[in-house]
């Protein structure tokens, strides 16, 4: 069931795109309005775009152009809520980015992976690449790396996170920052957990919650660890 709806989402992208191709119009590279899913000769977009969102990459052996987009993001996709129920970043084949977002990103549905973000952003879901600046999801968010402030209002997960992160479910490989949630977990780094339950592998710095464990102790309340194992 999840393949299929993938597959459609994917056809639903492609046919929006190839469709306009079939016009045979002449597009110049840059330009200050454009529709989303953006057309592949497009390389920037300086000012706004508008439409279903930019369309996720499932070709493994093909690289896509890059593209870059300077301005406002409006993405009023009515599919947001079912892709967020299938759709699963880790099984994507593209690990590095072939769009880069500089400016405001408001989103019915939310970002794919290999999707660049600075500045701030309002979506359902977000599953980019790198995001900097300030970051909120409604639902969830679940990216490669995290700079600035990120909320969630269910679970946000990062490779690497430097900043704050709020939500129920903080979850990081590498932290540098501060997780407040009710489950907090870090697996190293620098920093500061605030929760309910709070564990870490190798995490230099405080933890303040009903339950917190790191790699020398596990106590109540208040636990701490300067001093990480070589």
């Amino acid at each position: 069931m999840k393949t299929k709806f993938l597959f459609i989402i994917g056809l639903l992208f492609n046919y929006l795109v190839y469709g306009q191709d079939s016009l045979k119009m002449s597009w110049p590279k840059t330009q200050f309005i454009a529709f989303t899913p953006l057309k592949n000769e497009i390389e920037k977009v300086n000012g706004l775009t508008v439409g279903l969102g930019f369309g996720p990459k499932y070709t493994p052996n093909t690289q896509p152009n890059f593209q870059k987009v300077n301005g406002l993001n409006l993405d009023i996709n009515p599919l947001g809520f079912l892709i967020w129920m299938f759709y699963d970043p880790s099984k994507i084949a593209y690990k590095e980015a072939y769009l880069q977002v500089n400016g405001i990103n408001i989103s019915a549905a939310g970002y794919f992976r290999g999707i660049n973000h600075n500045g701030a952003s309002l979506s359902m879901y977000n599953y980019g690449n790198t995001m900097n600046g300030i970051l909120v999801s409604a639902i969830t968010m679940d990216i490669e790396k995290g700079n600035g402030v990120l909320i969630s209002g269910l679970g946000i997960s990062a490779k690497e996170l430097k900043g704050l992160s709020i939500s129920v479910f903080n979850d990081a490989n590498t932290l540098k920052g501060m997780q407040i949630g009710f489950h907090n977990k870090a697996t190293t780094g620098k920093g500061l957990q605030i929760g309910i339950v709070n564990k870490s592998d190798k995490l230099k710095g405080l933890q303040i919650g009903f339950w917190n464990e790191n790699e020398k102790r596990k106590l109540p309340l208040v636990n701490w660890n300067f001093k990480t194992k070589k």
